[in-house]
């Protein structure tokens, strides 16, 4: 049986284990551009300029990796 995976959490497990800088476009036009430390359910901690913000995902329009994120042949 193969394991299914939740999209979501495969990108945001691929930012926050790689490492990576992202851009964080928010609802308001808003840009944020740092290193995914920590996600949940509900919020994102993202380390930005040395201070760590807490965004909340319902306020996250976008999200664009430095590098490109590689998906299994699964998805």
């Amino acid at each position: 049986m193969k394991e299914c995976y939740n999209v979501q959490e495969y990108f945001l497990d691929e930012l926050q284990f790689g490492g990576q800088a992202a851009t964080f476009f928010l609802l308001n036009g808003f840009q944020l551009k740092g290193v995914l430390l920590h996600y949940d359910d509900q919020v994102l901690i993202v380390e930005s300029g040395g201070k760590k913000q807490m965004l909340f995902k319902q306020a996250v329009s976008t999200i664009c990796p430095s590098e490109a994120v590689e998906f299994p042949s699964e998805y």
